[in-house]
């Protein structure tokens, strides 16, 4: 878990960057974010892939997979966040709450399928 926290936590600060960046540009809150995540996506792949879960798993399946979660998780960001904006809270805060449950979701996404590699039984 803290290999998935510690490469998590970069792609999110990709993503907090990003949208931060889109905001002061004039950009919508909503789309910004949509954006920074979009951004983090790639980054947090390799992070997750190679240090997190030193994965075997070749690309080919992990790849799709992981766009499978990415899918489900950028959606679920997208969600939280304009919910959240929409009961009257602030960026910031909405933000900091959807991160936390859009990360708890993803890592056990992750674990369960993403980088999950089955194991086979030899019978003889």
């Amino acid at each position: 878990m803290p290999r998935f926290l510690l490469a998590g936590g970069a792609a999110t600060l990709l993503h907090w960057l990003t949208m931060l960046v889109l905001i002061g540009w004039g950009l919508n809150a909503v789309l910004a974010t949509a954006t920074g995540a979009t951004a983090g996506l790639l980054a947090n792949y390799v992070g997750q892939h190679r240090y997190a879960f030193c994965s075997n798993l070749p690309h080919r399946i992990a790849f799709p997979r992981y766009l499978t979660g990415a899918a489900l998780g950028w959606a679920l960001n997208l969600a939280g966040f304009s919910l959240l904006l929409v009961t009257g809270l602030s960026v910031a805060p909405s933000q900091l709450i959807t991160t936390g449950l859009v990360a708890f979701a993803n890592y056990l996404f992750a674990q369960r399928f993403v980088f999950h590699e089955e194991q086979t039984i030899n019978v003889q």
